[in-house]
């Protein structure tokens, strides 16, 4: 019975702390949706979920024509964390990947603790995007993004975008304790990068969030 019980209490610091109160976030701001049958963003943050869905539901910006996904990153995570979630709006379906954050953000450690909106500072901006256009630049192909609040506004000149990286794979990450870092923007693995900016291009809400 003792053993037991240990395992119980070791499976519960393993569960996700997030877990049952992003389902509940998820609920608030979808109400009509049934969560038994739906993911309902269970395996999100809770605490950027509810600040993510909390901006969203008053930015009404004319661009927003993608209404089926949204990209959110908890940059409060480590780095070694996928700690960026690809989410289907229509279900709360979430798919967890690894998100770099900008070299000047970093701590040394593979923490964001600094962010700025100023160009040269090689730093992630916080805040609420809308996904643009893609193109092929010298990162491959990439989703430009811009800025709707003063945090995150200098992000198209500042050419914050999404694109794969090489240092964002699972053996680099594993290998090192940590992801690499960008130069302010939301990189991700090559592996996925097609997909996941196919996803959101065209005017679906990014959000970086930090406490």
């Amino acid at each position: 019975m003792k053993s037991l019980i240990t395992l119980m209490f070791v499976l519960a610091l393993s569960t996700p702390a997030f877990a049952n109160r992003a389902t509940d976030v998820w609920q608030n701001y979808f109400p009509e949706m049934d969560c038994n049958r739906n993911p309902c963003a269970k395996n999100v943050s809770a605490d950027a979920l509810e600040e993510f869905l909390e901006k969203a539901s008053y930015h009404r910006p004319e661009k927003l024509r993608n209404t089926t996904y949204a990209f959110l990153v908890d940059f409060t995570m480590h780095s070694k964390n996928k700690r960026g979630w690809l989410i289907n709006l229509k279900t709360g379906a979430a798919e967890a990947m690894h998100v770099a954050h900008g070299k000047g953000s970093g701590d040394g450690s593979g923490r964001a603790v600094r962010f700025s909106n100023r160009n040269n500072s090689k730093m992630s901006s916080l805040g609420l995007y809308i996904t643009a256009e893609t193109y092929h630049g010298s990162n491959g192909y990439s989703l430009r993004l811009d800025g709707l609040e003063s945090t995150n506004s200098a992000a198209r000149p500042r050419a914050i975008v999404m694109h794969g990286a090489d240092y964002m794979s699972s053996s680099f990450i594993n290998s090192n304790g940590r992801a690499g870092r960008s130069w302010g923007c939301p990189a991700i693995a090559q592996n996925i990068k097609t997909r996941v900016i196919n996803s959101l291009k065209g005017g679906s809400l990014f959000y970086h969030y930090h406490n």
